[in-house]
């Protein structure tokens, strides 16, 4: 073993991590206790070993680089405490000695990579925001956040990642992408997936407040919403549409009763869609309710399509799609979506309102449903989700949800709409 690399890079990391290294004061030593550090403990047992360990000790000591001190009535038997040299040039000879890069120099590095991608994105997107606090942390603490690497190349190519994902409005494969920015199609997942994932829990948990572990979207969804898949999304819907390609093909989807699939490709090169008397447009958050609801053989003058949850840039192009081409109808339909009477249920019913149907109401998931299904209902214990509900109940964009979310936050409940059809089925 290399005991001057391991002993100097142990204290070099207690030194980043102590108030000397943002002050510049020692007020404390930065030391190692011997006998509580095992991989050293486990080779001090072997003569030789133990003789190299305390060269190596002198060595550093009449460098100037440590001091140390040994256990009592063992002097050269048993070393104690082992501390560096508490002055600014002994560290940074520690840094020169191990070729080590100083953390601040990182820092400085990754606050120059962060400023020239923010750069690419609009200074008011969540993602450019994140970087500018992240930009602020590093510059207070004088090193590289939990979200980032030691490694500048690696750091670049976060970077990339998020650049990518921020400014993309389509859909792309995972291993496509992961070509495209590295020339290696499993570059991301090996390398930068699970950082990008977790910066992407960060957003969302910056977007929503109360959310929690157990209702963080999972991986697959967190990436989809910025439009990054495995494979080409499937999207679902029944009622009687035809998609006309850019090409000029049509397909017609009417006779599907028993549910329809159009995959991403297709939504790609879809010029336009047309309604064939269609008066009533439902979108259905949960599958297993989609699911039961077709099985019911809804009207032959119904749309109902599977909304599952955050949609994705294509799903959203899917959507304006089929609301565009029903508003080109002699008649006026009615647009409606079931969601689960939660935060999350009322937060996709305003998106799918604000940005694509601004006709858009709400469908079972009112005071009445609330009461009728009271016991299958199940009980809020976050103070944070309440808070949320509070804040809903008088934000006039949820003008629409304020008697049930009054009811909610009385009797401290909430329903999915599953336990709706479980009811029903039984």
């Amino acid at each position: 073993m290399n005991y001057e690399q391991e002993l100097l890079n142990r204290l070099l990391d207690k030194y980043e991590e102590s108030k000397a290294f943002l002050t510049g004061v020692f007020a404390k030593r930065i030391s190692l206790t011997a006998a509580k550090e095992d991989w050293l403990q486990k080779r001090m047992e072997n003569p030789e070993e133990k003789r190299l360990f305390f060269a190596v000790l002198d060595e550093l000591k009449e460098a100037g680089l440590i001091e140390y001190s040994w256990v009592k009535f063992e002097k050269y038997n048993l070393a104690d405490k082992i501390w560096l040299t508490p002055e600014t040039e002994a560290i940074q000879a520690c840094y020169r000695r191990l070729g080590r890069l100083p953390a601040r120099e990182k820092a400085d590095k990754l606050l120059e990579l962060i400023r020239q991608y923010r750069g690419k994105l609009d200074e008011e997107s969540p993602m450019s925001r994140f970087l500018q606090d992240s930009e602020r942390q590093i510059q207070r603490k004088g090193k590289i956040g939990r979200h980032f690497a030691d490694d500048p190349v690696l750091n670049e190519d976060l970077l990339k990642c998020l650049v990518f994902m921020e400014r993309n409005k389509g859909e792309q494969l995972e291993r496509l992408m992961s070509s495209a920015l590295y020339g290696d199609s499993k570059y991301f997942e090996r390398y930068i997936k699970q950082k990008a994932l977790s910066i992407l829990r960060t957003l969302k948990k910056r977007e929503q407040e109360d959310v929690s572990a157990d209702s963080m979207p999972e991986d697959d969804a967190l990436l989809l919403e910025k439009g990054i898949v495995r494979w080409p999304e499937i999207l679902e819907f029944t009622g009687r549409l035809t998609v006309t390609l850019e090409d000029g093909h049509r397909i017609d989807y009417g006779a599907q009763t028993y549910g329809a699939y159009i995959n991403s490709e297709t939504v790609k090169h879809a010029a336009s869609v047309t309604a064939d008397g269609i008066r009533r447009v439902l979108f259905i958050e949960n599958k297993a309710n989609y699911v039961w609801y077709i099985s019911q053989k809804p009207a032959g003058d119904e749309l109902v399509i599977l909304h599952g949850g955050c949609y994705s840039p294509i799903k959203g192009r899917w959507f304006r799609l089929v609301y565009e081409g029903c508003r080109r109808q002699s008649h006026a339909a009615e647009y409606l979506h079931w969601g689960d009477v939660d935060v999350g249920g009322f937060r996709m019913f305003r998106r799918l309102k604000e940005q694509i149907v601004p006709e858009l109401a709400p469908y079972r998931m009112d005071r009445v449903s609330l009461e009728q299904y009271r016991d299958q209902a199940m009980w809020i214990t976050s103070e944070a989700y309440l808070k949320t509900l509070e804040d809903m109940e008088n934000d006039p964009e949820y003008e629409v949800f304020r008697e049930v979310i009054g009811m909610m936050r009385v009797e401290r409940i909430r329903l999915e709409q599953e336990q709706m059809i479980i009811r029903e089925g039984e």
